[in-house]
C-alpha cells in the first residue's frame, strides 16, 4: 500500500488497471488487487483467523467504551478498541487450541491513562443478588481527585451479555446494586478503571475477578 499526493484533480477512488484508489481516516493511498488462490488454508491460518474473530467477538460490544478507556493513550491514527485488540491478541489474551479458544479474562484491559486506578478495589456479593464493590479514597493533587468517576464493566459469561456502571465517584469510596433475578447461578467477570471530568484522562484498568452469583 502507498499514500500519496492529491494532483491538480485530487485523490481518484476506485480500480484502475491493477491498482485500487480509496481513502481511510482522511489518508488517501493505493493498494494493488488481491491475488484470487484456490489454495486450502493451513490449519495454522485457519487456528490464526479464529482467535482473532474470538477476540473481536468478545470486544466488538463495547467498542465505545474501550474508545474512551484508552482516550489518553492513543497513537496516531489508532482507535482504542483497535488498542485493546491489539493487546488483547498479542499478550495471550485468547487461550486454548484450536478449536477449542477463550478468553482469558484477567489478560483484558479496557483501558490505559495517568489516573491512578482505585486503591484495594474489590467486589463481594454482599446480599443474594446485590453486589458491593469497595475502595480506599485515596487522594491526591496530581492523578487521583475526588470526581474522578469509577466506571465498572460487567461480563454475564453464561449469558454472553456486558453491563456498564457510571454512578459513583472515587471520594466515595463504595457502590452498590441490585442484579436481576436472571443473573441467579450466573457468573460474572468485572473490570473498573477511573475517569477524569475532562472526559479524556483515565486509569488503567484492574481486573476485579470472578464473582458467582447465589
Amino acid at each position: 500500500m502507498a499514500r500519496f499526493l492529491k494532483g491538480i484533480h485530487g485523490a481518484y477512488s476506485g480500480k484502475v488497471g491493477s491498482v485500487i484508489g480509496s481513502s481511510w481516516r482522511g489518508v488517501d493511498y493505493v493498494r494493488s488487487l488481491s491475488k484470487i488462490t484456490n489454495k486450502k488454508a493451513s490449519e495454522g491460518q485457519v487456528a490464526q483467523r479464529t482467535k482473532f474473530a474470538t477476540a473481536v467477538a468478545f470486544l466488538s460490544p463495547i467498542k465505545d467504551l474501550l474508545n474512551l478507556g484508552y482516550s489518553d493513550k492513543l497513537q496516531g491514527k489508532a482507535t482504542g478498541y483497535n488498542k485493546a485488540l491489539q493487546y488483547l491478541l498479542n499478550y495471550g489474551g485468547v487461550t486454548g487450541t484450536y478449536p477449542a479458544l477463550e478468553i482469558d479474562y484477567g489478560k483484558v484491559v479496557i483501558s490505559k491513562g495517568s489516573l491512578a486506578n482505585l486503591m484495594g478495589a474489590e467486589w463481594s456479593e454482599a446480599f443474594p443478588q446485590e453486589i458491593m464493590l469497595t475502595w480506599e479514597p485515596e487522594l491526591n493533587k496530581f492523578n487521583a481527585f475526588a470526581g474522578d468517576s469509577v466506571i465498572l464493566l460487567m461480563y454475564n459469561s453464561n449469558k454472553n451479555f456486558f453491563s456498564i456502571l457510571e454512578s459513583a465517584t472515587r471520594e466515595e469510596a463504595s457502590l452498590s446494586f441490585k442484579l436481576p433475578a436472571s443473573y441467579s447461578g450466573d457468573t460474572l467477570e468485572g473490570w473498573v478503571f477511573t475517569g477524569h471530568e475532562d472526559g479524556v484522562k483515565t486509569s488503567p484498568s484492574f481486573y476485579l475477578g470472578k464473582l458467582s452469583i447465589s
